[in-house]
């Protein structure tokens, strides 16, 4: 089996339920363990990814046909990168609909690039639908659901169902309001609080370290799964053709 990077990418049709969050904590993840990597920004209103983290992740305009060229063509060149995309609320109908028209998810792992959607849910009709239209759209896709315990304290995980037994879903802790404006600032970077330990542990340390361990055990998850799957002879489902975006 080739070796795979991964694309994950983060996405909720709700706006403020914490993608950008997940986003920065991803891509810090990846830094951390000194891989390759490239971010993509999806929200032209704000782009907070980018802003952040300017050199690194790159504002996209998903509804413009050169943005998605630009898009698209980075994540299939073959460069062994893992990738993180913020999609936005505004983006989420469009982006998955240029995923499905082009088949680009099919020609992604044709390249050896795994794409997993990070699907942030919450307990509002829209994010249900959402999750359901998803998997009508990209069957054959991973799509693994984030609780975010500070945007809905309780959730219905029968409503957000894994699509397949490695893509269980992953928590993310809720912080208190004051720790939370600390990560909120502008100049915070998770990999640097990690490493500054000048008087002991605090609760950001334990918060970002169970986060990165949520991440390591789905990385090891989705690992084993395609292992089970390529030992068990499972064929894979018949590959549409690549279009790539018209100009």
């Amino acid at each position: 089996m080739p070796q795979q990077s991964q694309l994950f990418i983060i996405a909720s049709p709700r706006p403020r339920v914490g993608k950008t969050l997940i986003a920065r904590l991803l891509l810090e993840f990846f830094r951390s363990e000194n891989r390759p990597l490239v971010g993509f920004d999806l929200n032209t209103r704000e782009p907070v990814l980018a802003g952040r983290y300017p050199g690194l992740a790159f504002p996209i305009d998903i509804a413009d046909t050169r943005g998605q060229m630009a898009l698209f063509d980075r994540l299939i060149a073959g460069n062994a990168v893992s990738a993180v995309i913020d999609v936005g609320d505004a983006a989420f109908e469009p982006f998955f609909a240029v995923v499905k028209q082009i088949g680009f998810a099919q020609e992604a792992r044709r390249r050896s690039l795994e794409p997993i959607v990070l699907y942030v849910a919450d307990h509002t009709p829209t994010t249900v639908r959402g999750y359901a239209r998803l998997r009508e759209l990209l069957p054959a896709t991973a799509a693994v659901p984030v609780h975010n315990e500070a945007v809905s304290v309780i959730l219905d995980k029968e409503d957000f169902p894994p699509w397949r037994p490695e893509c269980r879903m992953v928590r993310i802790p809720r912080l208190s309001p004051i720790v939370r404006g600390v990560i909120d600032r502008p100049s915070f970077s998770f990999g640097a609080y990690v490493k500054d330990q000048r008087g002991g542990p605090t609760e950001i340390h334990a918060w970002i370290a169970g986060i990165f361990a949520e991440f390591r055990e789905l990385e090891l998850r989705l690992l084993m799964g395609r292992l089970s799957s390529a030992l068990a002879g499972r064929p894979s489902q018949p590959a549409a053709p690549w279009r790539p975006p018209q100009r």
